[in-house]
């Protein structure tokens, strides 16, 4: 979906942002509160691609984002750094690039925002192997581009995942605030959940969302998408998820999403 830009709020936008980061480090801090220590080690899950997986792991990650819509095609490379602090919690940071081509008009490129998280694990069950996480994922304009950039946002979010022998189930739940830039003043809120089931070194997974903007955008339909994929798992600690994200029903943010993730644990 392409929307045209309106005017920003500037620096006031900006310190807010930072203020909205600084609540990310407080929120981790009462996450660890009601976290509850386990004697199991935590359960690893396969990479989906619309859905945040639970798991706090060391990583760097390649991503790929190419949208198709009715009027444009935006591509969208990026790199993300993900560190852990601690047992429980971690801080990632990812910058994209960004080609949008529209169909009248020429193409341009240039960076797109930065987007930092934090993720934290709240709760670990004894009796199976499962997690839930808690997060906080902040957009901030990066400064040195116009390209569908110049946004700030703010987007809680949880992820749920349980193993069911070869099977694992991964669930989110987030609602996200666009304070400033193209969509401003915009909500959305999404629900996905994702099966994966390993056979050897590969998993073939689904993952099922549902966005719904509750104000902002002229179409407040919500959208229904489904995304087959598959993983595979590589030598020296890679493995690359590869999948295509399509839309069902009447109402379309997107027409087709082809998503993949490169992932070097550490």
């Amino acid at each position: 979906m392409i929307a045209a830009r309106r005017p920003g709020r500037g620096p006031r936008a900006a310190r807010l942002g930072w203020v909205l980061a600084v609540a990310t480090l407080g929120f981790a801090g009462a996450a660890n509160v009601a976290a509850e220590p386990a004697a199991n080690d935590p359960p690893a899950f396969f990479d989906p691609l619309a859905t945040t997986a639970p798991g706090i792991t060391r990583e760097v990650g390649l991503l790929f984002d190419h949208t198709r819509s009715p009027d444009a095609r935006l591509t969208a490379p990026s790199l993300r750094l993900q560190v852990p602090v601690s047992s429980w919690i971690q801080f990632s940071i990812e910058m994209p690039v960004i080609l949008f081509e529209p169909s009248e008009g020429s193409t341009s490129v240039g960076a797109g925002d930065l987007l930092l998280a934090g993720q934290a694990m709240v709760w670990m069950p004894r009796a199976w192997p499962g997690e839930v996480d808690l997060g906080l994922e902040l957009t901030l304009p990066s400064g040195s581009s116009t390209v569908l950039a110049g946004s700030t946002a703010l987007r809680p979010f949880a992820a749920v995942g349980a193993k069911l022998g070869p099977l694992d189930v991964i669930g989110n739940l987030s609602y996200q605030w666009v304070l400033d830039g193209p969509l401003a003043y915009s909500e959305l809120f999404q629900v996905t959940v994702a099966g994966g089931y390993r056979v050897g070194w590969i998993a073939p997974f689904a993952e099922l969302a549902l966005l719904k903007a509750v104000r902002g955008p002229e179409d407040l339909r919500p959208q229904v998408s489904v995304l087959p994929g598959v993983e595979f798992f590589l030598p020296w600690n890679l493995s690359l998820s590869i999948g295509v994200q399509l839309t069902l029903g009447p109402a379309r943010f997107f027409d087709q999403r082809v998503l993949s993730l490169l992932k070097w644990q550490f």
